[in-house]
C-alpha cells in the first residue's frame, strides 16, 4: 500500500510539473540590437513546453544569456529573474532581466607572419582588417580572422601553413582583450606536370587546355577553371582533376592527375512541340561527342513542321592550340520552305573559323556556299552564291534560365560577287540586339532591336532566306510570322532590303514563379526607306519560369493599320536571349 502511495504522488508531481511548463513562456528584457540577436540564437534551442520557472532552468537559461553576450564582449552581465502572474486567459511570464555591464575591449591585435606569408599582398591585406584598439572585443573577428589565414593558404598553396600559436587573452581586471596570434604559411607551392588518364583525346589536346604553365604559383581558381574546361569540352561524363600531394612535399611542386571517362559515343534526342510561327513541329537530332582522338565532333538535326522542312549537320574541329576558344566548324543542309508567298527549295555548305575571346565575345570568319530554287511571289528564280563573311557576337546572363540581367548581341556581313561564280553581287548588314533589366526583382524589361541593309543590283535573284521580313513572335507581335514586307503589284510578299524592328516590354512578377507582361513592337521591313511604312503591335501577355526556361503565352493586336485587324496570340518555349 505505501509503495502504491509513493507512485501516486510521483505521477502527481509529473503532471504538476508538465501543467506548469505549459503556463510559462520565457522573456527577455534589457537587450537591444546585436547583443540581443546574439542571446535570441542562444536561447533558440530552449522549447516552449521546456520552460519552467525552478531554479534548474533559470540556471540553464543564465548560462546561455552569458555566452551569447561574452561572444560580444560581455563577460559580466547582471541578471535578474522575475515571475509576473499571469494575467487574464495568459500564462506566467518568467522574466530575464539583463544589463549587460561593462564591455572588454580590445588592447591589442598581435599578428606574426611567417614563411612566403610575410610579403603575400593577400595575407598583409588581412592584417587590415584587426578590429581598432579600443573596440569592443568580438569573438567572431578573432575566429574570422584565423579561417580567412587558412583559407588564404588553401587558396593560394601555401599547403603546410600552421599556427604556431593562437590565442584570444582576457584580462576582466582591466576590461581588456588581446589577439595573440603566431602564424607560419610555409612555402607556396608551384603547380607541377599534369597527367590525364582515361581519356580517348589525344594528351597534347588536353594540354593545351591549362590555365597555367608548369612552375606557376599554386591557385585553387586556376585548378577550378581546369576541371570547367575539361567539362566544357563535351568529350568526358566526368573530370576530376586533383593535386597529388605525397609526391610534392619535399619539392613544392605539385603534380595533378586528371581521371576522365569518355563521354557516350551516341546521343539521340527527340521532341514534339508547337509554336505560333510554324505551328506543330517534330524535331530529332544525333550527336556524336567525339569522333576521333582529334576531338572532332558531329551534330546532325532535322526539323519538320507545315511551313518548313529542315536537315542539317555541324562538324567541329578543335585547333591544337586552343581546343575550347578556337575551331573550324563545317555545316551544310537542305531546308525547303512553304510559307506565305515563298516557295524554296535551299541547299548549303559552309565553313567558317571561330574565336571565343576570354572577354565574352566570339568572333567568325566564314566562307558560304548555296544553291536555290525558288518562287517570291509571281518571281521564279535559280541562284547559286558563292561568298565570305564575318561575325562577331556576345551573350551575358545572370540570373538562371528567366535571367534578371543579361544582354545579347550579333553583328555580321556578308558580300558576294559575281567575280568569284556567284550569280548575283550583293551586300549584307545585319545587328541583333536584346538587353533583360531588372529593377527592385518584380520589375523586369526586355527591349529588342534589329536592323538589316541588302545593297545589290538584282534584288530578285537574292534567295528569300537572305531577304528580310517582319512580323512574328520576336519580330511585331499583332501581325502573323513574316507577313510584312513590300508586295508586288498582285499583292504577293516580295521580302524588303531594309529592316528595322524595336519592342519594349514591361514584365511584373505576379507571384511565385508567374509574371505578367505588356508590350508595344513597332517597325518595318520596305525596299526603299524614302517610303516609310511602319507597324505597331501592343498588347498583353503571361511568363512562367519553367525548370526549363520562359513559358509564354502573348495576345497582340496591330495599332492604326486599316490593313489589318484581329488578335493574334504566341506560344514560345525558350531563352529571351
Amino acid at each position: 500500500m505505501p509503495h502504491i502511495r509513493q507512485l501516486c504522488w510521483v505521477s502527481l508531481l509529473c503532471l504538476s510539473s508538465s501543467a506548469v511548463a505549459a503556463n510559462v513562456r520565457l522573456k527577455v528584457e534589457g537587450l537591444s540590437g546585436e547583443l540581443e540577436k546574439n542571446v535570441r540564437a542562444q536561447l533558440s534551442t530552449i522549447q516552449s513546453d521546456e520552460v519552467t520557472p525552478d531554479r534548474r532552468f533559470r540556471a540553464r537559461v543564465d548560462d546561455a544569456i552569458r555566452e551569447g553576450l561574452k561572444a560580444l564582449g560581455y563577460y559580466e552581465p547582471t541578471i535578474k529573474f522575475d515571475l509576473l502572474p499571469p494575467p487574464a486567459k495568459g500564462r506566467q511570464v518568467l522574466i530575464a532581466r539583463v544589463t549587460p555591464g561593462q564591455p572588454v575591449l580590445i588592447g591589442g591585435t598581435e599578428v606574426i607572419l611567417r614563411g612566403g606569408a610575410r610579403t603575400d599582398k593577400d595575407y598583409l591585406a588581412l592584417l587590415k582588417t584587426r578590429p581598432a584598439i579600443g573596440t569592443v572585443l568580438n569573438q567572431g573577428d578573432y575566429d574570422n580572422f584565423k579561417k580567412s589565414l587558412t583559407s588564404v593558404s588553401l587558396r593560394k598553396g601555401y599547403f603546410d601553413s600552421e599556427f604556431i600559436k593562437s590565442q584570444l587573452g582576457i584580462a576582466l581586471g582591466r576590461h581588456q582583450a588581446f589577439w595573440d596570434i603566431d602564424y607560419d604559411s610555409g612555402e607556396r607551392y608551384r603547380f607541377g606536370p599534369v597527367t590525364f588518364e582515361g581519356s580517348q583525346i589525344r594528351d597534347e589536346y588536353l594540354q593545351n587546355l591549362l590555365p597555367f604553365k608548369e612552375g606557376d604559383e599554386y591557385e585553387s581558381k586556376d585548378l577550378a577553371e581546369l576541371n570547367r574546361r575539361l567539362s566544357a569540352t563535351g568529350w568526358f561524363n566526368s573530370v576530376v582533376v586533383a593535386p597529388e600531394f605525397e609526391k610534392s612535399r619535399k619539392t613544392k611542386i605539385l603534380p595533378l592527375k586528371g581521371v576522365v571517362s569518355p563521354r557516350t559515343e551516341n546521343t539521340i534526342e527527340t521532341g514534339v512541340g508547337y509554336s505560333t510561327d510554324v505551328g506543330p513541329r517534330v524535331k530529332a537530332s544525333w550527336k556524336k561527342p567525339w569522333m576521333n582522338s582529334y576531338g572532332h565532333s558531329l551534330t546532325t538535326s532535322t526539323s519538320i513542321s507545315a511551313p518548313e522542312q529542315v536537315l542539317d549537320f555541324s562538324y567541329k574541329m578543335p585547333l591544337l592550340k586552343n581546343p575550347l576558344e578556337q575551331y573550324y566548324l563545317v555545316q551544310g543542309g537542305f531546308k525547303r520552305t512553304d510559307l506565305n508567298d515563298t516557295e524554296q527549295d535551299s541547299t548549303t555548305l559552309a565553313v567558317s573559323r571561330y574565336w571565343n575571346l576570354s572577354s565574352g565575345w566570339q568572333r567568325a570568319i566564314n566562307l558560304r556556299w548555296s544553291f536555290d530554287h525558288f518562287t517570291q511571289g509571281n518571281v521564279t528564280n535559280t541562284t547559286m552564291l558563292f561568298y565570305p563573311g564575318v561575325m562577331i557576337s556576345r551573350t551575358r546572363s545572370r540570373g538562371g534560365l528567366m535571367p534578371t540581367w543579361g544582354d545579347s548581341q550579333r553583328y555580321s556581313v556578308d558580300y558576294s560577287n559575281t567575280a568569284w561564280g556567284s550569280d548575283v553581287d550583293f551586300s549584307v548588314l545585319q545587328a541583333q540586339n536584346v538587353w533583360i533589366r531588372t529593377l527592385y526583382d518584380r520589375h523586369r524589361f526586355v527591349m529588342r532591336a534589329n536592323l538589316g541593309w541588302i545593297e545589290t543590283g538584282d534584288f530578285d535573284k537574292v534567295p528569300p532566306d537572305l531577304r528580310f521580313f517582319a512580323g512574328g513572335d520576336r519580330s511585331i507581335r499583332g501581325y502573323k510570322y513574316k507577313s510584312i514586307s513590300p508586295k508586288d503589284s498582285d499583292g504577293n510578299l516580295k521580302g524588303a532590303s531594309k529592316l528595322a524592328t524595336g519592342s519594349l516590354e514591361y514584365q511584373y512578377n505576379v507571384t511565385g514563379k508567374w509574371w505578367g507582361a505588356v508590350f508595344v513592337d513597332s517597325g518595318e521591313a520596305v525596299s526603299d526607306i524614302r517610303r516609310s511604312d511602319f507597324k505597331t503591335g501592343t498588347g498583353v501577355g503571361v511568363r512562367w519560369a519553367s525548370p526549363v526556361g520562359p513559358v509564354k503565352l502573348d495576345f497582340a493586336v496591330p495599332v492604326g493599320d486599316k490593313d489589318e485587324h484581329g488578335l493574334q496570340f504566341y506560344i514560345g518555349l525558350g531563352p529571351e536571349l
